[in-house]
């Protein structure tokens, strides 16, 4: 029997959709988080979208709370994106406080873009807004394995 659409999604594909383990949210989120929905609907058997654990039908809108917390998106104009600032220059540009920048060069400096001249990170180094803005704009939620949700940024991927 094929299930009208209702606009319900798999815990699978909640999972890819808002950056979680498919294990994680099969395994862990129904017994260790209070309030996790019940499926709507039991899935039985193999279908074109898979079957066995996680392939019950979810209502999105009851999973909403459970979904990682992460901060706004910034959004700048097109002109910034080509600029070349420094981290501080950025947090500027941004509105926020320019520790909450310059802590991720000691914190995470895997996650920073090369400089301006192609170099790793060095004092008043330059970057361009549109690298930094990817970063920033990129930042998992706060708490403990925050980054396991980062989404991989195109030069820390080997390749």
């Amino acid at each position: 029997m094929v299930e009208p659409d209702r606009g319900w999604v798999t815990l699978k594909e909640w999972a890819a959709q808002v950056g979680y383990s498919h294990g994680y949210v099969v395994h862990v989120m129904p017994r260790h988080y209070p309030g996790f929905p019940a499926p709507e609907r039991a899935r039985r058997g193999v279908s074109a979208k898979g079957g066995g654990g996680g392939s019950a039908w979810y209502d999105p809108v009851k999973l909403e709370p459970f979904r990682p917390r992460r901060a706004d998106p910034v959004e700048l104009r097109e002109e910034d994106l080509d600029r070349e600032v420094t981290l501080g220059g950025f947090a500027k540009l941004i509105g926020v406080d320019g520790r909450s920048v310059t802590q991720i060069k000691d914190d995470r400096p895997d996650t920073l873009p090369n400089t301006v001249d192609g170099r790793r990170w060095y004092p008043r180094a330059r970057f361009h807004v549109r690298d930094l803005l990817l970063m920033w704009n990129s930042r998992p939620g706060p708490g403990p394995g925050s980054d396991k949700r980062r989404p991989p940024l195109p030069w820390s991927v080997d390749g």
